[in-house]
């Protein structure tokens, strides 16, 4: 289960769920990918709005007014790439998780499009299992990945 904080500030009561790699992967290993997507995804956008405040603290009330507005966490990871404020790689890998995930969470078939985009490679059923576990499992790595490097550049000076 994830940490949960309550917290006030400025008036707005907010809710903050706090989640771990190690639940991305329980989740991962018990077929909830779904989830597993969701949670990561959410995690990763936090710290790309983290990385916001803390790379243009100057501009904080602005940074707090555009989040607020619906910014999402792709335009977050757009807007500090395009500062200079995150490298191509981690800005690459984002890309990447974001693209599966929304194949994951938009696609009729769920995280098994993953494995139908190469359908030729599918033999049966089972095969069709085995191969979108495993590209799921292998896209929630890479989420992670990313995930833990926002963090380092967030807990950095």
């Amino acid at each position: 289960m994830p940490k949960i904080h309550f917290t006030k500030q400025g008036g707005k009561h907010a809710v903050a769920l706090a989640y771990s790699a190690d639940e991305i992967e329980q989740l991962a290993a018990g077929g909830y990918f779904l989830e597993a997507f969701g949670r990561l995804d959410k995690m990763i956008d936090q710290t790309l709005y983290g990385l916001l405040h803390k790379r243009f603290s100057q501009a904080d009330d602005l940074v707090s007014a555009i989040v607020d507005h619906e910014f999402s966490g792709w335009q977050a990871a757009q807007v500090l790439y395009r500062a200079k404020k995150l490298d191509k790689a981690l800005f690459e890998k984002i890309r990447a998780f974001k693209n599966v995930r929304n194949t994951v969470t938009h696609d009729i078939y769920g995280y098994y499009a993953l494995a139908l985009k190469q359908a030729g490679e599918v033999k049966d059923a089972d095969d069709l299992q085995k191969k979108a576990d495993a590209k799921a499992r292998s896209a929630l790595q890479d989420g992670l990945a990313a995930f833990a490097e926002l963090m380092k550049q967030l807990q950095s000076r």
